[in-house]
């Protein structure tokens, strides 16, 4: 009957004291409301009273909120860009007002500055969710804005690319201009031009994609802080490279030729509107081809560009191909290096070779010799067969030197590689043992303190 009452006892306890932090929960939350502040801060100030929510969890609340803006700006971007190249097509041919594609192509235009309005709006709280993230990991001061950060201007450069855009208000507007070397007069649109520049979007996409790798986290964050580097996007590009080289320059390689065929189709086929019979670049595999042997640096010449615009888009072509190249170039010889393990296992194998050929030359000096000896005491040779047997002896004993002396070169090499790996083991022992005799130290005067009574002292530092 005690141990009931005991068990019952228990249990009530346990209810007021859930009861009780569920009040002081309801608590904190009306103060939230009452002082307009988020709940996160409440988090952090009381973690203890809400069952020891530590700043690591709040931190990454705050990255889940950035990564997720990141998410929604990345659909947005993605799908103005789609949106654009539709409407380019249809406004490229010449639709007349009782087609009924006109109103598509106008409603398009439409569709894409509103979602741009959105994207713009998007992109500020984006910022803002990044210095929010940054304040929760203290590394900015809980007072900063954006204006106080260096993200401003690159906040700026990325809401006037988003402002670039193909409008409603340009649609038919024609630009015109003479072209030497077709030596015609030709136009482009305006919103032609404004979908050629609306292309710079991608590196944003590209930015988006860094974030999501395993790269880009809370946890990439402290590590670079304890290393003292810095975690940004180079990071994450320089991570991926060197964990998946191949990979993710063959899908750069992909999204490149794809990005830049399309600016070039673009800029060249004003003038198929006036010619489409030779070098047409309007037609995209045209494009895509001009610059497989443009990035690859190669240049055929069979397609070129005509217009300054297209020569532009090749000049930047040009640049990225030879660091695309490069950077390919790198990443292969990287791959061939043999590493230290590698290394070890070739040393083994080219000793074991050596010592097969050294049995070798050693049994053919042996057969030779006791030719020579029996030829010479029976007299079954005759001179001419004596001299060729001596000097094919001589060839074979010199052979026999050369391997010996590559089979101890390796031996020594070996015995060098084992006498550093084994020092090292010793001075691994060595350190270890003094680390102990340290500790014993340490142990040994935390009890002179405590006899002598100091207890509490301060200065004693374990190790």
């Amino acid at each position: 009957m005690k141990g009931r009452t005991g068990g019952l006892t228990a249990k009530m306890s346990n209810v007021t004291l859930m009861i009780i932090a569920f009040i002081k929960n309801d608590q904190l939350v009306r103060k939230a409301d009452q002082n307009k502040i988020s709940l996160a801060e409440i988090f952090m100030a009381n973690s203890q009273q809400l069952g020891g929510l530590e700043d690591g969890k709040v931190t990454k609340m705050y990255f889940h909120k950035f990564l997720f803006m990141e998410q929604v700006c990345f659909a947005f971007n993605l799908m103005g860009l789609g949106i654009s190249v539709i409407q380019y097509d249809l406004e490229y041919e010449e639709i007349t007002d009782d087609d009924p594609m006109k109103d598509i192509s106008l409603w398009l235009l439409w569709l894409v500055f509103v979602s741009s309005c959105l994207l713009v709006f998007l992109t500020v709280y984006r910022y803002q969710a990044h210095i929010e993230w940054m304040k929760s990991r203290k590394s900015m001061a809980p007072g900063d804005q954006i204006w106080h950060t260096d993200d401003w201007l690159p906040m700026l450069i990325e809401l006037a690319v988003y402002c670039i855009i193909p409008l409603p208000f340009t649609k038919g507007i024609r630009v015109n201009f003479y072209n030497s070397i077709q030596g015609s007069e030709a136009y482009i649109k305006v919103n032609e031009i404004l979908a050629l520049i609306m292309i710079c979007r991608v590196i944003y996409l590209y930015r988006t994609l860094l974030t999501l790798t395993f790269w880009y986290n809370n946890r990439t964050q402290r590590v670079c802080n304890l290393y003292a580097c810095e975690s940004n996007y180079m990071f994450v590009a320089k991570s991926l490279l060197r964990t998946m080289p191949y990979t993710a320059l063959f899908i750069a390689l992909i999204s490149l030729i794809c990005i830049f065929g399309y600016a070039v189709r673009i800029c060249e086929r004003p003038l198929s509107r006036n010619d489409s019979s030779s070098n047409n670049l309007g037609l995209f595999e045209n494009a895509l081809w001009n610059i497989i042997i443009t990035i690859t640096t190669v240049g055929y010449g069979d397609f070129y560009t005509r217009t300054d615009l297209g020569r532009f888009v090749i000049f930047i072509v040009c640049v990225l191909g030879i660091f695309v190249v490069s950077v390919m170039v790198v990443t292969l010889i990287e791959s061939l290096k043999v590493t230290s393990l590698e290394g070890h296992a070739i040393t083994v194998l080219e000793r074991v070779a050596l010592r097969e050929k050294l049995k070798h030359e050693a049994a053919l000096v042996i057969i030779l010799t006791a030719k020579a000896a029996l030829g010479y005491k029976n007299g079954t040779l005759t001179r001419k067969q004596h001299h060729q047997l001596i000097v094919r002896l001589k060839q074979t004993l010199i052979n026999f030197k050369m391997t010996h002396r590559q089979h101890k070169t390796k031996q020594d090499e070996n015995s060098l590689n084992e006498e550093i790996t084994n020092q090292f083991s010793l001075l691994k022992n060595d350190f270890k043992q003094l680390m102990e005799r340290q500790q014993v130290l340490i142990s040994t005067n935390n009890l002179i303190y405590q006899k002598l009574g100091f207890e509490n002292n301060k200065s004693v530092v374990n190790i």
